[in-house]
């Protein structure tokens, strides 16, 4: 959708920067990449499985980078890659191992390393330096990449897990390369939860802006999860940053094959294009912290309000119970245009209702920030119309312009509508939206890993008998994760883990606890099931 600018705000912009043969930041283009999930090792695979993302539109293509085998195969990767006449730049991913870092910025273009597991304490200003002249000398760039998941014991220890702790990070090793005159450098905040990922991101550029930096962003929801429900929550993560002006690349993480990333990450990339200015300042305190989540705790008229769960509007409500027929608020709605004119006609049983009718997603944003910041009393329904037939990019564009009015905690109900969607369908898109914002759970969360060189197992097969054994459990988030590398930590908040040990090996947690270690593959599906009904979350399906 055509995004429109308003005088006002500038937004961020970064520097940009080279990698390869790639432009990045400043006025480029927001890039698109993903990640192998071959074993790196196996260069006929890789190669195969490249060829294959870079023909679905991928710019950048990474692959995990576990030690000394791994750098030599992506040497003859890389070869067979350009003699196939790909040129784009490929991306290591180092964990744990300082030294290979050095080695593998001789092979690529780009180096992926994770504070929380790369260098420790004095190590940071001690070893760092080295990787950064290695990368000097070969024009290698690298990105500072964090994870909620696995933020170093001693920035939970001060910080708490914690959007504050994931900027932390990243500014110890940013400060590194600034102080090294190393500008070949791009950034990112990550998390499985949208709403902790944005405010990282947020606070990550209000912190750079204070100490003159300005590195290009990637994006990313960690461990989105496969079909729609992954679609909408990258959506909802991404887009709202898009639409503040913020993103200068992005990987969608599907528990899919890797192809089919790149079409959603280039919907979205199109769909919300970045505005030059914007008609509020993203980064500022208003009517909400947009650094700390906090629900707007409205008066309650009909249901909508008191901080309560999102309801949604429908002639076919989802929940009966808790949503509301468009008919029950007759008398009560008064539009933002009506209040702008006369702020005294709401009463006590007003509801405010904000459309997009005519008006760009920062624009209504505008209108409520507008409202919110006058008026902490009155229930806010947003009323979101799409005239979008295709039904998956519907589906994207409703997550990406919803997501920015809800990731606030602002608005208190929702209607959408598009005449070429069936109610029932648009209203299970809704809820996955309202889910995926953390505004309201309505189903069993899926918390799963794409999968990398890493993975002993075929995560997308165990989800699918997960879910299939455990989609009737709508009050619990269930982690299916690949390994132990950002698994326990990406899946902090669900209530149990699936995580793979080793080749064909899997450890089963409760919350952040492992329950049951390094069982066979075969086995863990059952002890899973065993483990929930032994701590009394199990209920048998209707």
């Amino acid at each position: 959708m055509e995004q429109k600018t308003t005088s006002g705000f500038p937004v961020y912009r970064s520097r940009r920067i080279r990698i390869g043969s790639l432009e990045l930041g400043g006025e480029a283009p927001v890039r698109i990449q993903s990640m192998c999930n071959t074993d790196t090792r196996n260069v006929a695979a890789s190669v195969d499985q490249s060829h294959r993302m870079i023909e679905a539109g991928a710019e950048l293509v990474r692959l995990t980078t576990q030690g000394q085998r791994e750098v030599e195969a992506l040497t003859e990767i890389h070869r067979r890659l350009r003699a196939m006449g790909h040129d784009i730049p490929l991306v290591a991913d180092i964990h744990f191992k300082p030294a290979l870092a050095l080695d593998a910025a001789r092979v690529c273009e780009k180096i992926r390393i994770n504070p929380g597991n790369y260098l420790r304490g004095k190590d940071v200003d001690d070893l760092l330096p080295r990787l950064l002249q290695r990368c000097r000398e070969g024009g290698t760039a690298i990105r500072i990449g964090v994870n909620h998941g696995s933020l170093a014991p001693e920035i939970v220890e001060e910080f708490g897990d914690t959007a504050r702790g994931m900027v932390e990070s990243a500014l110890a090793f940013l400060r590194v390369c600034r102080r090294e005159d190393f500008h070949r450098v791009v950034v990112s905040m990550k998390a499985s939860n949208p709403r902790m990922m944005i405010q990282a991101v947020r606070l990550l550029v209000a912190e750079m802006q204070n100490e003159g930096m300005d590195y290009p962003l990637h994006l990313g929801v960690t461990e989105a999860g496969d079909g729609l429900e992954g679609r909408i929550k990258s959506a909802v993560g991404m887009a709202p940053l898009l639409l503040e002006g913020l993103g200068d690349t992005l990987r969608v993480s599907l528990t899919e094959d890797p192809v089919a990333e790149l079409p959603v990450a280039r919907s979205i990339a199109d769909c919300f294009p970045k505005p030059v200015t914007l008609p509020y300042d993203p980064l500022a305190e208003g009517a909400w912290d947009p650094f700390l989540f906090a629900r707007r705790e409205a008066r309650d008229v009909k249901g909508l309000g008191k901080g309560s769960a999102l309801k949604v509007v429908s002639e076919v409500p989802p929940d009966r119970t808790l949503d509301l027929l468009p008919g029950e608020l007759a008398g009560h709605i008064v539009p933002y245009e009506s209040w702008k004119q006369d702020p005294g006609c709401m009463s006590e049983t007003s509801v405010l209702l904000l459309e997009n009718q005519g008006l760009s997603t920062v624009e209504v944003k505008a209108r409520l920030l507008d409202f919110c910041s006058r008026d902490t009393h009155a229930p806010v329904l947003v009323q979101w119309r799409s005239q979008e037939k295709d039904e998956t990019r519907f589906a994207l564009q409703a997550a990406g312009e919803l997501g920015a009015l809800l990731v606030d905690g602002q608005v208190d109900g929702v209607r959408l509508e598009n005449p070429h969607v069936p109610v029932i369908r648009t209203n299970n898109i809704l809820l996955h939206i309202l889910q995926a914002a953390g505004a309201r759970i309505s189903h069993t969360e899926y918390i799963a890993c794409p999968s990398c060189g890493r993975t002993h197992f075929d995560i997308v097969a165990r989800l699918g008998e997960i879910r299939r054994a455990t989609s009737h459990l709508n009050h619990l988030k269930i982690g299916v994760m690949g390994c132990i590398v950002n698994g326990p930590g990406e899946m902090a908040d669900a209530n149990y883990g699936y995580v793979g040990a080793g080749p064909g090996r899997v450890s089963l947690y409760k919350g952040k606890t492992p329950r049951i270690r390094n069982v066979p593959e075969q086995e863990a599906l059952d002890l899973l099931l065993q483990l929930i009904r032994e701590e009394g979350d199990w209920v048998d399906p209707e």
